[in-house]
């Protein structure tokens, strides 16, 4: 994000300053893991080659609520073992050898734990047009004060953090969604559609037209 001073489009004797987003690709891991310290981009999107209706790239934004703090510096003894919290987002290429950031026996020996998430950015892979792994650490810090007694109190607190269509879908799909639906997955089968009117297919009334709200299909 910036500030631009642009001509007035009306008057084009007059200018005026406007923010402005200045796009960044990353190609490399190593230029898609944030340490903490370092500024995150505004806007964090994973594009694909393929584009909407509007000749934008369809992509999905990742929209980080709450950041955590460093646990250890880097290098300091057991860090070894926690090497995911040097980063609030670290971006690496899919490989079925890295599913996990850390490991249970990491506790076991931290000075020389099994899984080093640091040596999943070594080979520093290409993550253009590839399957990619956003590895997202979030936290907050918790003071202790006197409210906390008896109980602490946890409104206002909260860690995680959203994917959200960006410029993938060709409008709102929900649109399409007149009511509440929730999709139940279930272990066998088809999924369970819950879309609270009765079970019973007899009492539903076929629909007047089909329109459902959108422009196109969704």
């Amino acid at each position: 994000m910036k500030l631009e001073n642009l001509t007035n489009p009306w008057s084009p004797s007059h200018s005026l300053v406007q923010p402005t987003l200045e796009q960044t690709q990353y190609s490399q891991e190593h230029q898609a893991a944030f340490r903490f310290g370092q500024t995150l981009p505004k806007y964090l999107l994973f594009s694909s080659p393929q584009k909407n209706c509007w000749g934008h790239r369809r992509s999905y934004r990742l929209q980080i609520h709450s950041m955590a703090e460093q646990v250890l510096p880097p290098g300091w003894q057991e860090e070894r073992a926690v090497t995911w919290a040097r980063y609030p987002l670290a971006v690496t290429k899919y490989r079925e050898s890295e599913r996990y950031s850390s490991s249970l026996y990491n506790q076991n020996d931290p000075w020389d734990p099994p899984v080093v998430f640091e040596e999943f950015l070594r080979n520093n892979e290409n993550i253009e047009d590839e399957d990619l792994v956003a590895w997202v650490t979030v936290g907050f810090l918790h003071i202790p004060h006197s409210e906390d007694v008896p109980n602490t109190a946890t409104p206002g607190n909260s860690v995680g953090f959203l994917l959200r269509p960006f410029n993938f879908f060709p409008e709102d799909p929900s649109l399409a969604s007149r009511d509440t639906v929730i999709v139940w997955p279930q272990d066998k089968g088809l999924n369970r559609v819950q879309r609270w009117i009765p079970e019973d297919r007899r009492c539903l009334v076929s629909p007047p037209f089909s329109y459902n709200g959108t422009y196109k299909p969704v």
